[in-house]
């Protein structure tokens, strides 16, 4: 059986000045597991609460394209994947997003498998890291 982890890296925070406030909770998974077959999916949440505008960059390490296009991979083998973005401006990767200041906003990060991991890729774990980072 193939292992597939999507790990997720929360969460890089800068402050320019020390006034503001700006806190993150209510993780649902801090580790996104896909299943061995084409098309699996695997999401995770979390909220943001911010007095003033804030800038959020979604990234991965593995990341194609700045519409979410990306790869797992185990060494030279990869199986391409789709991650996907709800509760920013705009579902793009690699782009500092901005936002506006909010009692709450909640984020979803979703991913899903685009290749057959039955096609003659071998058994292994194949591995992605995604990284949140926010500027205030």
């Amino acid at each position: 059986m193939k292992k597939l982890f999507l790990f997720l890296s929360m969460l890089g925070i800068s402050s320019v000045a020390t006034a503001q406030y700006c806190s993150i909770d209510g993780f649902s998974s801090s580790e996104l597991r896909l299943q061995s077959y084409q098309r699996s999916q695997a999401a995770t949440s979390f909220n943001i609460t911010c007095d003033k505008s804030y800038s959020i960059l979604f990234n991965s390490q593995n990341l194609l394209s700045a519409d979410g296009m990306s790869f797992v991979a185990n060494g030279p083998d990869k199986l391409r994947t789709k991650l996907n973005l709800r509760g920013a401006n705009n579902n793009l990767w690699g782009v500092p997003l901005n936002q506006s200041a909010s009692q709450r906003q909640k984020y979803i990060i979703a991913v899903q498998l685009l290749d057959n991991p039955l096609n003659g890729f071998p058994a292994g774990t194949y591995t992605d890291q995604i990284s949140v980072d926010i500027k205030f």
